[in-house]
C-alpha cells in the first residue's frame, strides 16, 4: 500500500526553517521498518510547499502526519484539515514527540489513530491492518484517535538496536538542502537515547524512564557508511554518557576509513571526567559541541537539577579550545532577569570565549517536571509559545523591555568579532541572507502573541 508521511513547516516561528532545516530522521526510521512491505512516500512542508500539489500525483491509502514539537501544532492542524479535504476516507494518524508526552491542544483534528513513542512497531500493525481491512488490534503505542486521553501503553524498548536502520531513500531529493546552523548539507544520526540525569526543564529523560539506550557499534558504522555527505549531526541526548563505548567507536569508525565533521551533545562534566575520549573524537571529527550550560550561577542550576556545577562549564571550555573544537553553549534566559542579568549573561559569553551561543528562555515544556510543578502560573495557554523563545511566566521587566533585551542579546552576541559569519558565526542560529535579522525581529514582536486564547484562534 502507499502510505504518505507530512512533516510540517512553521514559517512564522522564532527559529524556522530558515536558520535549520534538519532531514526528518524519525520518518526514515519509519521508512526502514516498512521497508519492502509498503512504498513510502514524504511530504517536507518546509520544502515541498503546497500539499494539494501532491494530490495530483498520488493517491494515498494511509497518511502519517508528524507533530515533531509542541510549537508544531497549528501547522500540523492546518495540514491535518487539508490532508482529509484532498484524500477524504483516506485514514490518518498522527504521531511524533507533542503526542507522545502531551494529549494537550488535539482536540477536533480530523484524524483516526494516535501513535505515541517509537513508532516503527505500531505504524507497521496500522498499515498491515488497514491494508486488509476489518477490525484493528490495538497493539502497545497505538489507539484509535477517540482514546487519545486515556492512558496509552507506550512501546517498551530495551536498545536502539531493536529499531531499523533508517531509509534515508526517502530524503534523497532533499539531500543537500538539509543544513543546521554552518552545516551545510548535513545528515542527522542516532548513537543513543535517553539521559540518566533528572533536570526540570526536559522531558527527555523521563522517555526513557532515564535509561541510557544504546545502539550497537556495527550497525553505527553501517549507517555513517550509508550517509552520503560530510556533516553529520549526533542527535543524542547526551552522546557521551559511556565512555568506554564511544572509544570503541572512535576506533571503529577510523579503523572503517569513514571521515565526518560532528556536530553532537555532552556535558560538561562528562567531558572533563574523561578527556581522553573528547581528545579521540576530535581526532576522528568532532567539530562542535552542544554544551547546556544553562546557568553560571549555582543556585539557577541547582534549581534546575541539573547535576552539574558552575566550574565544570569553565574547565569544559578549556578542554574543547584547546582540542579546536567548536562551543555552541546554551543559556537559559529567566522571566525574572532583569537589565543587570542580561548585561552579566552577555558578559559570561565573552569571558567564557563561547564560539556559537545560543540562547533559551526558561520554557515548561508539556511532561516536564517545570510544566507539572508550574503550570498554575502561566500566562497563556498558547502552543505557538512553547518554542523556548517566548516566556510562559510572568517576568520581572515589561513583557515589551524582556524582548526588546533578548533580541539584544542575540544581537550583541552576533556582533562579536568572528570571521566571515556565513563560515564562522559568533551565534550559532545565524544562516545566510537576513534570516538571523528576521530571527531578531520575530523576537521583539513576541509580546503580539498574548492576545487571544488557542481556542478561539485555532
Amino acid at each position: 500500500m502507499r502510505i504518505l508521511l507530512i512533516w510540517p513547516s512553521t514559517p512564522d516561528a522564532v527559529l524556522n526553517e530558515t536558520l535549520s532545516c534538519c532531514e526528518p530522521l524519525p520518518f526514515e526510521y519509519l521508512a526502514g521498518a516498512l521497508r519492502g512491505n509498503h512504498d513510502v512516500f514524504i511530504h517536507d512542508a518546509r520544502l515541498d510547499g503546497d500539499l494539494a500539489a501532491r494530490a495530483n500525483g498520488m493517491s494515498p491509502d494511509l497518511i502519517g502526519l508528524a507533530i515533531p514539537y509542541t510549537s508544531a501544532l497549528r501547522s500540523a492542524r492546518a495540514l491535518a484539515r487539508e490532508a482529509r479535504h484532498l484524500w477524504p476516507g483516506v485514514p490518518i494518524v498522527i504521531g511524533g514527540h507533542h503526542p507522545t508526552v502531551s494529549r494537550e491542544w488535539l482536540d477536533g483534528l480530523p484524524v483516526d489513530y494516535i501513535i505515541v513513542g517509537e513508532g516503527c512497531q505500531a505504524l507497521s500493525h496500522l498499515a498491515e491492518s488497514v491494508e486488509r481491512g476489518g477490525s484493528i488490534e490495538w497493539v502497545p503505542g497505538l489507539a484509535p484517535f477517540t482514546r487519545r486521553n486515556l492512558s496509552i501503553a507506550v512501546p517498551h524498548v530495551h536498545s536502539l538496536d531493536e529499531l531499523p536502520l533508517p531509509d534515508r531513500s526517502i530524503s534523497r531529493a532533499h539531500r543537500q538542502q538539509y543544513f543546521h546552523s554552518i552545516y551545510r548539507p548535513v545528515a542527522l544520526a542516532r548513537f543513543s537515547a535517553g539521559c540518566p540525569y533528572s533536570c526540570t526543564f526536559c522531558i527527555l529523560w523521563r522517555l526513557t524512564n532515564r535509561r541510557y539506550l544504546t545502539k550497537r557499534t556495527d550497525r553505527i558504522v553501517t549507517e555513517l557508511q550509508e550517509i552520503d555527505v560530510e556533516n553529520v549531526y549526533v542527535v543524542d541526548d547526551e552522546a557521551f554518557i559511556q565512555p568506554a563505548r564511544m572509544t570503541e567507536l572512535a576506533d571503529a569508525i577510523a579503523a572503517a576509513g569513514i571521515r565526518k565533521k560532528y556536530h553532537m551533545y555532552v556535558r560538561a562534566d562528562t567531558a572533563i571526567n574523561h578527556p581522553e575520549v573528547i581528545e579521540r573524537w576530535a581526532e576522528i571529527g568532532l567539530d562542535s559541541v552542544l554544551v547546556g550550560a544553562e546557568s553560571m550561577n549555582e543556585e539557577e542550576l541547582l534549581d534546575y537539577r541539573k547535576g552539574a556545577q558552575v566550574s565544570d562549564t569553565r574547565k569544559a571550555m578549556e578542554l574543547f579550545h584547546r582540542l579546536h573544537v567548536k562551543v555552541r553553549a546554551n543559556f537559559i534566559v529567566r522571566p525574572e532577569y532583569g537589565d543587570v542579568d542580561f548585561d552579566r549573561l552577555l558578559e559570561t559569553v565573552r569571558l567564557l570565549e563561547v564560539d556559537m551561543p545560543s540562547f533559551a528562555v526558561l520554557t515548561p515544556l508539556p511532561g516536564t517536571v517545570l510544566f507539572d510543578e508550574r503550570r498554575a502560573e502561566l500566562i497563556s495557554d498558547n502552543p505557538d509559545l512553547f518554542d523556548c523563545y517566548h516566556t510562559l511566566f510572568h517576568t520581572e521587566l515589561p513583557l515589551t523591555r524582556f524582548y526588546d533585551r533578548l533580541a539584544s542579546l542575540l544581537e550583541s552576541a552576533a556582533s562579536r568579532s568572528a570571521g566571515s559569519a556565513d563560515v564562522n558565526p559568533s551565534v550559532f542560529y545565524f544562516s545566510n541572507g537576513d534570516a538571523f535579522q528576521r530571527m531578531v525581529r520575530t523576537i521583539r514582536s513576541g509580546p503580539t502573541l498574548y492576545g487571544s486564547r488557542w481556542q478561539l484562534s485555532a
